[in-house]
């Protein structure tokens, strides 16, 4: 069996292009980037908290040990997420050092090379810095991994779902204090406590479905049912479409009440989505292309910042007398979308996939990988029983796209 969750492919390629139209859109259209940037984080909390909790039941039942499990998922992470940032990165550096791309934005590689893109861009610069204001995401998730996968694989597994709860609380209360204390606001859209507990809400879910008791089956046919499914994606709509508005509410109590909602709003969708069952729901999310790009979602999203708006410039301008009429910014975020994805592709199939194939070779054959025991349904055909004695996370997948 395919070990993936059917659907969350579709979800990645879904937020990705949310994020993908914020950027070529300037903010036009809302918010959408943001939540799209969520869904990112929910997905990341949801398998990423789920394997930790997997291997720590290793731990506690095969005699398993912290330093080898430690060891195992900082290397299985590394392999994912390094090798195309780092080679991003220094392409950039040195495209910088002989002239070929603006070096006003230098000052800010240290902090890119050591994943602390979030404070220089809200500590420092206090402004998004163009093309490289993306990789704020990559960051927390980054930061998040080296914080709580040693906390999680040092306690017992029992209590994990208690952690969750205690990180959600925390960024909230954080979340509160900030707005109080009048922080400007791109320091509390980057800071790691004002994000973690999204990834934690989205662990938090994943564990309470991938139990075995009656209450968690229970829970997985109400969040599988195409209704739930439908009101949870009505709710974001409402919430994403007046962000807004209520970003700019004054009361510190209200917009945390209302940003707790809206990150409730997004973890529950990412585990109605687990668990459903609607075959036409399943059917859009597993079609060809958007599955596909969900699957490269990760370099997508690191390549699509870099690539140069083709008609908001000069030279355009110049090109049709002043104002560039609509249809051409059209074809111009096309013809970007069309080379992000060919970049994409090319470091899925040339770099990527064949990295990631270490992971099976360094794996020992009688240790079982996590996903054995925490395999997510490939398709809605599945029984409620079958579906119910499957765990929801898979390392293979985990989203490293942020």
């Amino acid at each position: 069996m395919n070990n993936r969750i059917a659907g969350f492919d579709g979800l990645r390629a879904i937020a990705v292009l949310m994020v993908f139209l914020q950027h070529r859109l300037f903010g036009d259209i809302g918010e959408i980037g943001h939540l799209g940037v969520w869904i990112f984080f929910a997905l990341s909390g949801f398998l990423i908290i789920g394997i930790l909790s997997a291997q720590r039941q290793r731990i506690e039942q095969s005699g398993s040990r912290f330093a080898a499990e430690l060891k195992r998922f900082l290397f299985r992470r590394t392999l994912r997420i390094f090798p195309i940032y780092y080679l991003m990165l220094t392409v950039m550096s040195a495209l910088m050092l002989f002239g070929m791309a603006s070096p006003e934005l230098a000052s800010g590689m240290p902090f890119h090379f050591a994943y602390l893109s979030n404070f220089w861009i809200g500590s420092v610069l206090h402004y998004w810095p163009g093309r490289y204001s993306h990789l704020w995401s990559l960051a927390i998730e980054e930061q998040f991994y080296l914080v709580f996968a040693p906390l999680l694989l040092m306690l017992a597994a029992r209590r994990h779902l208690a952690v969750c709860a205690l990180i959600v609380v925390t960024g909230l209360v954080s979340l509160l204090a900030m707005r109080a204390a009048h922080w400007q606001e791109i320091t509390i859209y980057t800071h790691p406590l004002s994000n973690f507990w999204l990834l934690a809400l989205g662990g938090m879910g994943g564990l309470m479905i991938a139990g075995s008791a009656h209450d968690a089956g229970g829970l997985r046919a109400w969040l599988g049912h195409g209704a739930t499914l439908f009101v949870l994606s009505l709710c974001l709509v409402g919430l994403c479409a007046t962000e807004p508005a209520w970003s700019d509410i004054g009361n510190p109590v209200l917009f945390t009440g209302v940003s707790g909602a809206y990150g409730l709003c997004i973890a529950a969708l990412v585990c109605s989505i687990a668990c459903c069952r609607n075959a036409v729901v399943m059917g859009l999310l597993e079609a060809r292309w958007l599955a596909g790009l969900g699957r490269i979602s990760y370099g997508f999203y690191l390549y699509h910042n870099l690539i140069p708006d083709l008609t908001r410039n000069h030279h355009a301008q110049a090109l049709f007398g002043g104002v560039v009429p609509l249809w051409a910014h059209a074809v111009g975020i096309a013809a970007s979308f069309a080379i992000s994805l060919a970049m994409a592709l090319l470091s899925w199939r040339i770099i990527e996939k064949p990295i990631l194939r270490l992971k099976t070779r360094r794996t020992p054959t009688g240790n079982v990988d996590s996903v054995s025991t925490h395999t997510a349904p490939l398709a809605s055909t599945m029984t409620r029983k079958e579906r119910s004695q499957c765990a929801l996370t898979d390392e293979g997948t985990a989203s490293d796209a942020a």
